[in-house]
C-alpha cells in the first residue's frame, strides 16, 4: 500500500488530562503504567507511519485533544518540530459539535472541545485552524458528555475531506522533506 494520506487519531484515553488529574490516582500503579505504555506504543507506531509519509512525499494528519498530555511525548514533539509540519488548534463548536444540556438533555448546546492537529500539509492546516470567538455558551464535556463528543461532527469531517481534495488539486505532494 502507498496511500497519499494517513489520518491518525489514536486513542487519547491514556493521555487524558482527566485521567491524570483524577482517575489514575484511584488506580493501581501497574495498571496506570500499562495504559501509558500502550498509549506510547501506539503514538510511536503512528509517528513512524507519519515519517514514512514525509519520506515518500505523501501527507498525514494527526489529531488529539488540545489538552492531551500526548503532545508532550517525545515521539510527537519530535515530529511537531519537523520543518515540514504545521500544528493548529480547532474548537469543534466551530464545526457544529453539540452535546446535551445539563438541565435538559433534549436541548443541545455547543461544545468547545479544543482539538489540536498536526500535518505536513499547509493546505490542510488552513481547513482546520478555526477558533471560537466565545460569543456563545458552551456545554462542558463532563457528566458523561465526553462520549457524546467522541465522534467528529460532519462539518469537521467535510473540512478534512476538503483539505485532502484541495491538496490533491494543487498537486503539491511532498518531495522528500518539502511541505505537501
Amino acid at each position: 500500500l502507498n496511500p497519499d494520506w494517513i489520518l491518525g487519531a489514536p486513542p487519547c484515553t491514556a493521555f487524558s488530562i482527566w485521567n491524570f488529574g483524577m482517575n489514575y490516582k484511584k488506580m493501581d500503579g501497574d495498571t496506570v503504567r500499562a495504559k501509558l505504555a500502550e498509549g506510547r506504543l501506539h503514538l510511536t507506531f503512528v509517528c513512524r507511519l507519519y515519517k514514512r509519509q514525509i519520506k515518500k512525499g505523501k501527507c498525514f494528519l494527526h489529531e488529539h485533544p488540545a489538552s492531551a498530555l500526548s503532545w508532550s511525548e517525545d515521539s510527537i514533539k519530535q515530529l511537531c518540530n519537523h520543518p515540514s509540519t504545521v500544528t493548529v488548534t480547532a474548537d469543534q463548536c466551530q464545526y457544529g459539535l453539540v452535546t446535551p444540556s445539563a438541565e435538559d438533555r433534549s436541548v443541545m448546546l455547543p461544545a468547545l472541545k479544543p482539538t489540536r492537529f498536526f500535518t505536513n500539509s499547509e493546505i490542510m492546516s488552513h481547513q482546520l485552524n478555526r477558533r471560537c470567538s466565545k460569543d456563545h455558551i458552551h456545554q462542558p464535556l463532563v457528566g458523561g458528555r465526553c462520549s457524546d463528543a467522541a465522534m467528529h461532527p460532519v462539518p469537521l469531517v467535510k473540512a478534512i475531506l476538503r483539505g485532502i481534495e484541495l491538496q490533491h488539486k494543487e498537486g503539491k505532494m511532498m518531495r522528500s522533506s518539502k511541505m505537501c
